[in-house]
């Protein structure tokens, strides 16, 4: 897109990851199924995304866990260079990217609250701000485990000294992550340990400002319960990314929270302006926090991604413009 503006627009790859636009079946929790399904082409992938999103007139795209994750980018390309080379041939850029917290190559997962994972944890980090950095992206968003059902016995608390242990890991990622020019951003989960207003404050509280940042999700944060325009007010120093995604209203308070978590809180997910989230005071709030960035569109699985991101793409342009930065 060629006009000047203060915010540039870019997706999450996981908008692409509805199995059936792949021609496969399942939910979006079923997206990892993709590697076994016998077809699966990493090359044709990446070329499928990036046509995309440059036909639905977007800037720039975010990273995410597999099957669009940074590894899977390496295998396609060979380098981060090459691959960063083929997006900006589709006039696209980089914008962030997920730290997953799986460890490329295998199906263990990193838990940040475990100091036996700390090392690796930040290992990963580091190695992963390697390839934003020379794909030119310098923002990594983190988020945290998910949280135990509220009823479950004996319940998880998620307390002072439960988080300053997860900060400790935040902490040591984020200076890795400097290193390579990359700030780490903390992203909110609408059923992980940091969801809300509360958790906001006290990993913030808790991390150092030089290290660790902030991602609101407005999607995320509503559909805990909490106000993300006055979560970004509160925290407007720390604020590096944005994500912009709408909801329906508060999931109720006793979800099972299992292994599919992440496909059934799509219910209470929508795309921009097709919810309750109050996008002129956001985008307001943006303004006056004099951000410039990045808003990154989320759909968490969408059947036909060009006309979803187009829509919103031109929902945002019409009704919210001209607020934009």
């Amino acid at each position: 897109m060629t006009e000047t503006r203060g915010i540039r627009f870019a997706t999450d790859l996981c908008t692409f990851y509805d199995p059936r636009y792949w021609g496969a079946t399942g939910g979006y929790a079923d997206i990892g199924d993709l590697y076994t399904w016998g077809k699966w082409d990493e090359a044709a992938f990446w070329a499928r995304v990036l046509d995309a999103v440059a036909e639905a007139g977007l800037d720039g795209i975010e990273v995410t866990f597999g099957p669009g994750d940074w590894t899977s980018a390496l295998r396609a390309y060979g380098s981060a260079a090459a691959f960063a080379a083929d997006v900006a041939a589709h006039g696209l850029a980089v914008c962030s990217g997920y730290l997953s917290s799986r460890v490329p190559g295998t199906d263990r997962h990193l838990d940040p609250g475990n100091p036996d994972h700390r090392a690796e944890y930040v290992e990963v980090a580091d190695q992963y701000a390697a390839f934003l950095r020379d794909c030119g992206a310098d923002v990594m968003v983190a988020s945290l485990p998910l949280r135990a059902s509220r009823l479950r016995q004996p319940p998880v608390i998620v307390d002072l000294r439960r988080a300053e242990e997860i900060a400790a890991t935040l902490n040591l990622a984020g200076a890795a992550t400097a290193r390579q020019g990359v700030t780490l951003a903390l992203h909110p989960e609408s059923f992980s340990m940091l969801r809300d207003s509360r958790d906001t404050d006290l990993f913030l509280l808790l991390t150092d400002a030089n290290y660790v940042a902030l991602c609101p999700d407005a999607a995320q944060f509503t559909v805990a319960g909490s106000d993300p325009v006055e979560i970004v007010r509160r925290h407007r120093d720390r604020v590096v990314l944005t994500h912009w995604k709408d909801a329906t209203g508060p999931a109720p308070r006793d979800v099972e929270i299992d292994e599919r978590m992440y496909e059934t809180q799509i219910q209470w997910f929508a795309a921009v302006g097709q919810g309750v989230v109050d996008w002129p005071a956001w985008v307001r709030t943006l303004r006056d926090i004099r951000y410039r960035g990045w808003a990154v569109f989320e759909l968490d699985g969408a059947t036909d991604p060009v006309a979803d991101l187009t829509a919103i793409r031109r929902y945002v342009d019409a009704s919210l413009g001209h607020l934009l930065p």
